[in-house]
């Protein structure tokens, strides 16, 4: 059974901001927030952002991706918010870094699965090659697949503690941790829902950075409403949160394009607020996902 449970608590996702801007503050850097930085569906309306920390991030940020399939969902989002805004510019090479200080940076490393990020010594040996390889990186994530369908939390801990070991190697770095899609219902579904909210509790916990790739699945903006509609399903009376029947579709990724573009919008967001715009915020509001979740706001 799916439910859908409506509101009306976010404001409605803008149109995308195009002003040109004359100044560039702040640098990228590891997260020195006070707190757990938590990124989802409500972290999306780039029109919010103002366009000087857009340039910020042009500038400065610089980023390492592995991942397969799934997480072409991020990039070919990024390619698409540029086009329909050339503000946001994107540059991005298979595993180069490209050089262009007029746009958000990515070496894009295609086809990695988790023994080759940080499942295995050689995978974390393989990362650290990358990250050496290009010293400007400050930004780096890997992208799940399908995995937390069926892992357990064992596993996940690896993923959470060999991170975390990258993270201290690599202090000018911030690592991001991410969610798994979620596309499966039924017992691969609830699974994967236990696996991120593990997740999430942990990077709560130890506040670090977290894309929260799983919620944008879920979440899809109704102009009708206006507001935010949630998809989920019932297993063992459980609520578990699935993917919007609105992003049902392999256009790329596994999903439709307008799901591609949340997860590009929330990748601007991301490293926006790393580049120094967090620290420029005139407050923060503590809001509540299964008791979890801090998000910063402008």
């Amino acid at each position: 059974m799916r439910r859908r449970i409506f509101t009306s608590r976010f404001p409605a996702v803008a149109a995308l901001a195009s002003a040109m801007l004359v100044s560039v503050p702040g640098a990228g850097r590891a997260w020195e927030g006070a707190g757990p930085l938590v990124i989802d569906h409500a972290c999306t309306d780039l029109s919010r952002i103002p366009p000087a920390w857009i340039d910020s991030t042009k500038a400065k940020m610089r980023m390492y991706y592995g991942h397969t399939s799934h997480g072409e969902q991020v990039t070919e989002g990024l390619r698409r918010t540029a086009q329909a805004a050339p503000f946001f510019a994107y540059a991005m090479a298979y595993r180069v870094l490209p050089d262009d200080s007029a746009a958000y940076c990515v070496n894009d490393d295609l086809g990695v699965t988790p023994d080759l990020y940080w499942a295995t010594p050689a995978g974390m040996d393989r990362t650290r090659a990358a990250l050496a390889a290009y010293p400007d990186i400050n930004i780096s994530m890997f992208m799940w697949c399908t995995e937390l369908n069926t892992w357990t939390a064992g596993q996940v801990g690896q993923y959470l503690d060999s991170t975390a070991a990258l993270e201290a190697e690599f202090p000018g770095v911030t690592f991001i941790y991410a969610t798994g899609n979620a596309q499966f219902e039924g017992a691969e579904g609830y699974n994967r829902w236990q696996r991120n909210e593990q997740i999430r509790a942990w990077c709560v916990a130890n506040e670090k950075v977290l894309f929260d790739f799983a919620d944008m699945d879920a979440w899809w903006y109704d102009p009708a409403l206006p507001g935010w509609d949630h998809s989920t399903y019932e297993y063992e009376g459980q609520i578990v949160p699935v993917q919007h029947p609105r992003y049902l579709g392999d256009e790329w990724g596994h999903t439709t394009f307008e799901s591609c573009e949340v997860k590009g919008r929330g990748m601007w967001w991301l490293a926006t607020m790393l580049s120094g715009w967090y620290a420029d915020q005139t407050g923060t509001r503590a809001t509540s996902l299964g008791g979890l979740k801090r998000r910063i706001r402008p």
